[in-house]
């Protein structure tokens, strides 16, 4: 129920207690003194009738927000931390991912020296072997890409999962 919804209803209670009272004291056959003293005690009854509701809709209100509240700062820590978690991932990924690739640039330039090298006592072999090199550096190049692609999907895939996991937290609340 809206704001208003709920204030509507409890002030058409009150005003259908209030009515329905009347009437019944004023259809009642009694003396003006008992009329009086049965209507001072209905409006009482109806005072304090209102009062509990008024008390007892604000608890309930108190309640909701504070609960709202703490689902809230609840989401907020859990986003945070997930955030933090992922940044963390991500940076140790890449500086695996840097330090393979400066290793497979040391190779290649190792390599690359015993080329030239051999390049100067035999040049009929030297396309054989630089060939030879480039497909291992090549394949090495492709294996290290397809790790690089298959972190990323894992990683994607675990941040979905923790999104559906907030997104049905959030739901539940």
């Amino acid at each position: 129920m809206s704001k208003m919804d709920t204030k509507d209803f409890a002030l058409g209670a009150l005003l259908g207690s209030i009515i329905g009272a009347a009437a019944a004291i004023l259809m009642a056959p009694k003396s003006g003194k008992e009329l009086r003293n049965d209507l001072n005690e209905k409006a009482v009854t109806a005072k304090d009738r209102t009062t509990e509701w008024s008390n007892t809709a604000k608890e309930r209100g108190v309640e909701w927000t504070n609960t709202a509240k703490e689902k809230g700062t609840s989401l907020k820590s859990t986003a945070k931390e997930k955030g933090s978690e992922y940044s963390q991932t991500a940076k140790e990924k890449s500086e695996e991912f840097t330090t393979a690739a400066k290793q497979q640039l040391e190779r290649i330039s190792e390599k690359s020296a015993g080329v030239k090298q051999k390049a100067s006592s035999m040049k009929e072999d030297l396309a054989g072997d630089v060939k030879g090199i480039m497909e291992s550096e090549k394949s090495e190049g492709r294996k290290l890409a397809q790790q690089v692609v298959q972190e990323i999907e894992e990683t994607k895939a675990r941040l979905r999962k923790d999104v559906e996991a907030l997104h049905e937290e959030q739901n539940k609340q």
